[in-house]
């Protein structure tokens, strides 16, 4: 199978800050007026606060704010919990949501700050039987981790989901545990699983595409119609792995804390070159756009540009539409959306990116078992249930691109049952290498489609 790699979601802070300054111009002003929601698209028009907030009294939320933001601007550190914790009853149980008007309290926290960054002193011992030492905290001492992130801080990975899984970790465990960004953030993507193995940073999140030689059965959602939502997926999969894939010994190596993944690409083409039976369209991304490169500094105008040259080379028109599958928002940003171009939604998707969570062993000794059950309790399905901030982002710009004049058709049955084909037949590429691993192949992937099925109401399409 093609491997077609995900939609300009990771990139550097120049690209996503341009890509917020295109949402901020198009978002419903008067919904932002009202809400921030931090982690759906309106997230994406937060403003860069640099004037310091003083604690030891109230501080108004405005409009772009969200926790991370207040909690650098007061304490030097954009680690939130001990704020969230402050304001708890205020905020509510989902500290992804606050709202324009609130006030919320600063307190003074220079001693819980302090402690945050301050060495660990941790105990060795020999557990019976094993030459290798554990290392364990004790419940009284802070452990203070890295955690390496490939995309740009205000990009909706970051700042609607993993921000607020690291923050609640520090809330669940009383601020004995607590994640800090490594000295230097490595940004290539195909680097990060090799970072947190070597022990050079403690956690990352890493696009699951890159590990297909090494984990091939976690790219079970890079099969056309084997996806659907972000929430949708990466629920899916994390079942899939706790019933059947951990059982093997494929992630010994790392601690997986959970998944999360991104909505599910579909079919763009010229509106005159419409989607044809029999065409092999699982297979036509013939110009897959250039954008899955951390390091890649361009930006969306630049990637936009280049994208102009390509069309303008291949003169559609005359040669036949370039083929893109893409999700909204992607398409959108790379201006492979144009008045004269269809999206064909295929609800479960032609591929849906996934990304493993994952902390070293070593970090993941370190932690005292009682933090450790506190820990993977919000972990799992419960992080995975976090992409739907994704599914959110997404839409918003789905809803922007209808609002002015997106064509949208839906996937007929004739053209879904070619899709199902192809991927019956990649299906039981998956199921051989299951079995060879000793897992039960289709009971795994029949249980998968079915978790999918369950959370059909979590398409984004609403």
């Amino acid at each position: 199978m093609r491997r077609v790699f995900f939609d300009l979601y990771i990139e550097t802070p120049t690209v996503f800050d341009e890509w917020s300054n295109l949402v901020s111009k198009t978002v419903n002003a008067s919904i932002l007026a009202s809400l921030l929601v931090v982690g759906t698209p309106f997230a994406a028009v937060s403003q860069t606060k640099t004037a310091e907030i003083a604690c030891g009294q109230p501080y108004m939320v405005v409009r772009g704010d969200t926790l991370s933001q207040i909690s650098f601007r007061a304490y030097g550190t954009s680690v939130f919990a001990a704020l969230y914790r402050a304001n708890a009853e205020t905020i509510g149980r989902n500290p992804n949501l606050i709202l324009v008007g609130q006030n919320l309290q600063v307190p003074c926290l220079e001693g819980e700050i302090a402690a945050a960054t301050a060495p660990v002193p941790t105990s060795t011992t020999i557990e019976p039987g094993s030459d290798a030492p554990t290392v364990t905290a004790s419940a009284t001492e802070n452990l203070v981790f890295t955690f390496n992130k490939t995309s740009a801080p205000k990009f909706i990975m970051n700042d609607g989901i993993i921000d607020y899984y690291l923050a609640e970790i520090a809330d669940v465990t009383e601020g004995r545990v607590q994640f800090i960004d490594p000295p230097v953030m490595n940004r290539d993507p195909k680097a990060q699983f090799e970072l947190v193995t070597s022990g050079a940073v403690d956690g990352t999140y890493l696009f699951n595409g890159y590990l297909d030689a090494s984990h091939p059965l976690l790219q079970l959602p890079m099969i056309p119609l084997m996806g659907g939502s972000a929430e949708q997926t990466a629920v899916s999969l994390w079942n899939l792995h706790a019933n059947y894939l951990a059982d093997t010994d494929y992630f010994d190596d790392a601690k997986v804390m959970g998944f999360v993944a991104a909505p599910a690409a579909h079919i763009w083409r010229l509106s005159s070159q419409p989607v044809e039976l029999d065409a092999g369209v699982a297979d036509l991304n013939n110009y897959a756009v250039p954008y899955f490169e951390g390091l890649d500094t361009r930006g969306p105008a630049a990637v936009r540009a280049e994208n102009e040259m390509q069309l303008m080379a291949q003169n559609e028109e005359v040669n036949g539409t370039l083929t893109f599958f893409m999700a909204h928002g992607a398409a959108r940003a790379a201006g492979v959306w144009t008045e004269d171009r269809t999206v064909t939604e295929v609800d479960y998707g032609l591929y849906t990116p996934t990304f493993s969570v994952i902390l070293s062993n070593e970090a993941w000794r370190q932690i005292s078992p009682a933090d450790q059950a506190a820990i993977e309790a919000i972990s799992g399905e419960y992080l995975a249930h976090r992409s739907a901030s994704w599914d959110a982002f997404d839409n918003g710009h789905r809803r922007h691109m209808l609002d002015t004049g997106l064509n949208v058709v839906k996937a007929s049955p004739a053209l879904l049952a070619e899709l199902e084909e192809v991927s019956q037949v990649r299906i039981a590429d998956w199921v051989a290498q299951a079995d060879a691993m000793g897992i039960r192949g289709q009971e795994a992937v029949d249980a998968y489609q079915a978790d999918l099925d369950a959370l059909q109401d979590r398409l984004i399409f609403r």
